[in-house]
């Protein structure tokens, strides 16, 4: 029979691993917040102050700004959850089961705004940085793959107009419903998230669908 000495004690409530995990995040966090306010100009001293390590600590978890970089956009991107990729949410199994096209690019565009949220403010420093170009191109190379899986579902849900296929619907959607176009409406003329989305909405099932 076990004493209570035989117990197994718990294990440490923040684990060393844990706790680089969080310092890790904690960098990029703050990294992404001084990326959008002051561009890819930003010294990693203040990057480090922020996050409140040493910049040596910063150099060891990333190398170099760059790497930093493409860290920040997939915290963008992925949020602060770290969300599943998007044909696992819950959004897109509502997208799969919609009956409407135009339902399906509402369902589309609104689960959309919280990304473009946090993508697009620092969008305009991976399209000006030459070094960072790489990483936006394949950031929307695989933004366009998964718009074009979203629209391979949503086309059975409506008619596409005269001159219209999956390609050409894929392109429309890709240019308006992008980080871009979102900045311009919200982030320069001031429009709220949600009134923009549903313009752009009906704007998109309008040039697409009869």
């Amino acid at each position: 029979m076990s004493s209570a000495e035989d117990v197994p004690t718990q294990p440490p409530a923040r684990p060393k691993q844990e706790r680089a995990r969080q310092t890790r995040r904690r960098m990029i966090e703050a990294a992404y917040s001084l990326f959008c306010e002051q561009g890819y100009g930003v010294p990693l001293t203040e990057v480090a102050a922020a996050a409140g390590v040493s910049v040596q600590n910063v150099y060891l978890a990333f190398q170099n700004k760059r790497q930093l970089a493409r860290e920040a956009l997939q915290l963008a991107v992925h949020g602060p959850d770290l969300d599943l990729p998007p044909h696992e949410q819950p959004w897109f199994q509502r997208l799969l089961k919609s009956t409407d096209a135009g339902d399906a690019i509402r369902i589309w565009v609104e689960n959309t705004l919280p990304v473009y949220g946090r993508v697009a403010p620092i969008a305009s420093m991976f399209i000006a940085e030459p070094e960072l170009s790489d990483t936006w191109e394949r950031s929307e190379r695989l933004r366009m793959f998964g718009f074009r899986q979203a629209m391979a579902a949503v086309a059975s849900k409506g008619t596409f107009r005269r001159g219209c296929n999956l390609d050409t619907a894929v392109q429309v959607m890709f240019v308006l419903l992008s980080p871009a176009v979102y900045q311009e409406f919200v982030g320069r003329l001031g429009w709220a998230p949600d009134r923009w989305g549903s313009w752009v909405a009906d704007v998109l099932t309008r040039a697409i669908f009869v």
